[in-house]
């Protein structure tokens, strides 16, 4: 996981050479998204140096972010968690979850904050042991002391996440493949450590909350904090839209530039619907669960 343009792709492409592998995904060579939908990548026999999880497969999920270029954030919110929700049904082992950051981004951005606010509520905290914090990008470093901006990520924006266990790794420049593997052999370490079964209950708080607790999705954290980011954004652009109004006059590319961003803010305004969970939905579920008992 982690904000478009941080390297997902690239780190699985990566991956996939050093296994010796032939099939690669789609990698953005241009400022906007190419992973709209999840893709899960299945490989086989790289498990045979361990004893307890020998025979089992690695399956690679590539994610799009939480701003992504042609996809809502409640659309991806969808996808993810459908995905995690039927891995948790069929009892698969989720060994860890990556989250890369460009280590080259000159400031931790707003996209930046949204998106690793995002995915501490799809983990919470007590899966945090999982969770692995990948800087990506140290080949762009052209004279910059980017060893200072990770020790600001780790003593600011990561703190939280450290503390509860979570893991900082680096794709090393110019060692990207074999970084990559370090990583994935670290999180099958870490199962190895653990009986399978207990592996398998283990579970990220948004698969628990789907599946143990058999909620909406927007009941969840994740969908509650999506709702309060759309919801601020959705104010602040309404403002200024009424600004820029006021200021458009008779010049027509300003009013067409205008027209563009009042559709931005009736889809943001509809993704915000999108999250909320009608009366007879939850009567529905309330009925259900009542019948069961």
């Amino acid at each position: 996981m982690g904000a478009t343009g941080a390297g997902k792709s690239s780190f699985i492409n990566s991956l996939l050479r050093c296994l010796g592998q032939d099939k690669r995904v789609k990698v953005g060579e241009e400022l906007v998204s190419c992973t709209s939908q999840l893709e899960s990548i299945i490989i086989e026999e790289q498990t045979n140096h361990w004893k307890r999880i020998k025979g089992h497969r690695i399956v690679i999920v590539d994610t799009p972010g939480f701003d992504d270029t042609y996809v809502g954030d409640f659309v991806i919110l969808q996808r993810i968690a459908r995905w995690l929700e039927e891995s948790y049904r069929k009892r698969m082992v989720l060994g860890g979850v990556i989250y890369l950051h460009d280590i080259s981004q000159d400031r931790f951005s707003g996209t930046a904050r949204r998106n690793l606010e995002m995915f501490n509520h799809l983990c919470g905290d007590s899966a945090l042991d999982k969770v692995v914090l990948v800087t990506s990008k140290w080949g762009r470093a052209f004279g910059r002391n980017l060893e200072r901006r990770e020790g600001e990520l780790k003593n600011n924006h990561w703190k939280t996440m450290l503390d509860g266990k979570a893991r900082v790794e680096r794709l090393v420049a110019g060692e990207e493949d074999a970084s990559a593997w370090r990583v994935v052999r670290s999180i099958l370490d870490r199962v190895e450590t653990r009986a399978i079964e207990q592996s398998k209950s283990e579970a990220l708080q948004i698969q628990k909350e789907l599946v143990n607790r058999r909620k909406f999705l927007p009941q969840t954290h994740a969908a509650r904090e999506l709702r309060t980011q759309l919801q601020q954004m959705l104010e602040a652009q309404t403002q200024m839209l009424a600004l820029e109004a006021d200021a458009v006059g008779g010049n027509a590319e300003a009013q067409a530039q205008l027209q563009e961003q009042e559709a931005k803010v009736k889809k943001m305004a509809l993704q915000i619907e999108n999250l909320k969970v009608s009366m007879p939905k939850r009567l529905a579920r309330w009925l259900k669960l009542v019948m069961g008992a």
